[in-house]
């Protein structure tokens, strides 16, 4: 293996580290509904703004050549190489993915509300990791996410989402969060992901 190929496979191992570590906090967002039923809506709702805005303070302290401890390293860790994520820039997707499970938390009723978060946490965040990981199949039109990766997702957003709902209103929030999820729209699918679904299986439980 020449010292080009050698440096490729070290930076797709690097990409594929940093993109799991992102997904791993993607994943921890399964906590809120547990942490809403156990403390209440209310607290939960405080818990996730009070992060974005130490976040936010965060971000701003990192564009201006300073550090806060644990979250600016963190912000580093999951960044990705892309041209909405420079260096230089404010990432502003983590506080999508706040403002989605915030949304979600409080617009839906309970336990629509936890199947939607359900979703977005545990379906894209595994959907992610696995089409990283084994995703061989590309599915046309979906910006190079795989069938490998979304059918993974659609089973872990199911699973999630059956602890608070019925099977089939959770295989409802499943199918239409990861749909939703392959679509290229213009709005972060930390927002369309966990909002459509609980839109979909708030109308269905109430008809």
């Amino acid at each position: 293996m020449s010292n080009d190929d050698k440096g490729l496979v070290k930076s797709r191992s690097w990409r594929i580290r940093k993109e799991l570590f992102r997904k791993l906090i993607h994943i921890a967002g399964f906590m809120v509904p547990f942490i809403a039923i156990i403390l209440g809506n209310a607290f939960a709702a405080a818990f996730i703004v009070g992060l974005a805005v130490i976040y936010t303070i965060s971000e701003y302290l990192r564009l201006k050549g300073r550090n806060m401890p644990v979250f600016t390293t963190i912000t580093k860790m999951a960044m990705r190489d892309s041209a909405e994520e420079k260096q230089n820039a404010f990432v502003r997707a983590p506080l999508y993915f706040a403002a989605g499970i915030l949304a979600s938390l409080l617009i839906f009723p309970a336990p629509f509300n936890y199947a939607a978060i359900a979703v977005v946490t545990l379906g894209d965040g595994f959907a992610s990791v696995v089409g990283r990981l084994a995703g061989k199949t590309k599915i046309p039109h979906s910006g190079g996410k795989t069938l490998e990766g979304t059918a993974a997702g659609i089973v872990c957003a199911l699973v999630g989402a059956m602890i608070f709902v019925s099977p089939a209103t959770a295989l409802t929030a499943a199918l239409v969060g990861m749909t939703v999820e392959l679509v290229q729209l213009r709005v972060s699918d930390n927002l369309s992901v966990p909002l459509s679904s609980g839109i979909v299986i708030t109308v269905i439980g109430n008809v």
